[in-house]
């Protein structure tokens, strides 16, 4: 008695989908990646000034 999904049943929960259920994680797909990127230039941006206060 396994909890794991079979590839069968996780192909019957994606077409089992509503537009609408597609849409939504589509939205959330981006809204984690669009923050994932935000936070990364952040770092990058904060360790770039850091860098040039160094030089000047």
């Amino acid at each position: 008695m396994g909890m794991g999904l079979s590839t069968s049943d996780l192909t019957q929960a994606i077409t089992s989908l509503s537009l609408n259920g597609l849409l939504g994680l589509l939205a959330a797909g981006l809204l984690v990646f669009v923050t994932i990127a935000v936070i990364y230039l952040s770092i990058i941006e904060g360790k770039d000034k850091r860098r040039r206060k160094n030089i000047d």
